[in-house]
Parts: structure tokens; C-alpha cells; sequence
């Protein structure tokens, strides 16, 4: 089996012992684990943590307090261009600086094989951020639940409705046909605003930006809380809207509808701007837990 090398510890998260302590103070709240196993799928962002690991945390958290899969799938954009459009990885393990995570190979190719569209795919995960930063939090929850749990990466060039709502029933129909008890990570950041990125909606400046931004991403993320995919989809495209991963979130609700979640919750919003005070760049992050 192969293994999947970190691309951005050292970047996006510490590549030292100061991630184990960065973590600790994410989960400095941490309850018990739970055992009612409601949640279905979560949202999370996938910056740095210094911008966004603490509202990825809140997602993590609540799986823990819930209680923890047997897998996690996890579908975030992918932003480099290289390899499969709708790239599965097949096998192996992945390494952060916390260890090694194992890939869940007969879920990952029952899910290419029932979409029809996926294909089994390292290259595409090579150097791509959205699900590697995911990891660190999976594997700090596990350890505290004493558990060995395994993921499956997904990683997408195209998302639209059709892409959405096909992987979310092969991952339910893979769930289904393995006797695997899932939960679904949807990677994503919202809106993208500023000059570095260069797309600039509407315009603020100081502390007007974050609240406009806010504005700008709860019109997209009202649909979110309603299961409403197509209600999501056509927002985003109405505003132009630069919310990097609409189709891992699609796929989630679609996998949560699918096996009877009828409630979603936003834990927590922010964006960088909170951080950085930096109107050059300036991105939004939420949390979001889908719920039997």
C-alpha cells in the first residue's frame, strides 16, 4: 500500500510538535464522546488553521460529542487542476505529523464504481490542501475516542448539481452495500474577496467587510440549512459566488437526505478578515453539522 506525504504541514498547519498543541487548545472544550451517532455529514473549512481551525474544529467537535464513524468521506474542491476531474484515492494510507490515517479501499471503490463518474485517482490528491488539513482533526477526535478510523478522499474539479447529487447517492448505496456506518466532510471556504483573489462583488472597507461578507455568504448558506441543493447551486451562480467546494456540500446533503437527516445546524462563522485585518484578501468560513 502507498502513502499519501503531507503537501502544506508547515503552511497551512504545523508540520512540529506545535500542531498537538494547537489542536488542544481548539478542543479545550471537548466533551464526551457521544454514542447517539445522528450526524450524517459535516461542513468545514480548509485554510490555515490560523484563519480557520477553530471554526473546522467546532465541526469535529460535534462528530466527537456525538459519537465517531466507522469512516469518514471527505470531498473538498481540487484547486491545483491535476489529475481526474472526480478523483477517488483508492488505497494506501495518508501521513500528517500526528501519523498515519488508512484509506477505506473497498468504500473508496464501491464509490467510484456506483457513481460512474469518479475514477480511482492519486494524482489529483497529490499536492491539493482542501482534504489534507481535514485529517489533522480526524485523527486528533479518534485519538481522544481511543478508535482507529479510516477516510475516504474525494477530490473535485467539477461541481454542479448532477456531480452533487450522483456522488451522494453512491456514497449512500456504498454505505449501504459495505455495512458502513459514515459520515460525509464537506471542505469548504466561502466567499473569496479582495484584489489577490481578484474579485471584489461589492465594496467595503474596515470593519463594514466582514458583516457584508457575511451577508454574502448566508444568502448561499440559507439554502444549506434547508437540504436545498438546487436552491444553493443557483444562488451561487446568481451571485457569481466564489464558495470554492458547492459540490462536496451538494453530495453531503444529498448522502444526508438519503439516510433521514431532517435537520442542519451552522455552529459557527467567521472569516479572515477577523484575523488578518487585511482587506487585500479576505475569505469566509463556516460550520455545519446535518443531523438525523
Amino acid at each position: 500500500m502507498g502513502v499519501r506525504y503531507p503537501a502544506v504541514a508547515g503552511s497551512f498547519y504545523p508540520d512540529d510538535e506545535t500542531l498537538m498543541e494547537i489542536l488542544r487548545k481548539f478542543f479545550s472544550d471537548l466533551g464526551k464522546e457521544g454514542s447517539e451517532r445522528k450526524i450524517t455529514a459535516g461542513v468545514a473549512p480548509h485554510a490555515g488553521y490560523v484563519f480557520s481551525g477553530y471554526t473546522a474544529s467546532r465541526t469535529y467537535r460535534a462528530i466527537f460529542e456525538d459519537g465517531l464513524p466507522e469512516t469518514f468521506v471527505i470531498l473538498g474542491p481540487n484547486h491545483t487542476g491535476i489529475g481526474s476531474p472526480i478523483a477517488v484515492y483508492p488505497e494506501g494510507e495518508w501521513l500528517t505529523p500526528l501519523g498515519r490515517v488508512e484509506v477505506d479501499s473497498k468504500m473508496a471503490r464501491a464509490i467510484a464504481k456506483l457513481s460512474g463518474i469518479a475514477d480511482l485517482d492519486e494524482l489529483a490528491h497529490k499536492y491539493e490542501h482542501s482534504i489534507e488539513v481535514q485529517v489533522p482533526f480526524i485523527q486528533y477526535v479518534a485519538g481522544k475516542a481511543g478508535k482507529d478510523v479510516k477516510i475516504v478522499p474525494i477530490v473535485l474539479g467539477i461541481q454542479d448539481e448532477e456531480v452533487s447529487r450522483t456522488l451522494g447517492k453512491a456514497i449512500f448505496e456504498a454505505s449501504r452495500e459495505l455495512g458502513r456506518d459514515v459520515v460525509v466532510i464537506a471542505s469548504t471556504d466561502f466567499t473569496h474577496y479582495g484584489v489577490m483573489y481578484g474579485y471584489v462583488p461589492f465594496r467595503a472597507r474596515g470593519e463594514e467587510l466582514p458583516h457584508r461578507i457575511r451577508e454574502w455568504d448566508f444568502r448561499v448558506i440559507r439554502h444549506i440549512l434547508d437540504f436545498d441543493v438546487d436552491g444553493m447551486f443557483n444562488e451561487i451562480k446568481k451571485l457569481n459566488h466564489t464558495m470554492c467546494g458547492p459540490g462536496g456540500v451538494g453530495a453531503a446533503i444529498v448522502y444526508s437526505r438519503l439516510v433521514g437527516a431532517v435537520e442542519v445546524e451552522l455552529l459557527q462563522y467567521t472569516t479572515s478578515y477577523e484575523v488578518s485585518h487585511s482587506t487585500d484578501a479576505v475569505v469566509g468560513y463556516a460550520s455545519i453539522v446535518m443531523r438525523k
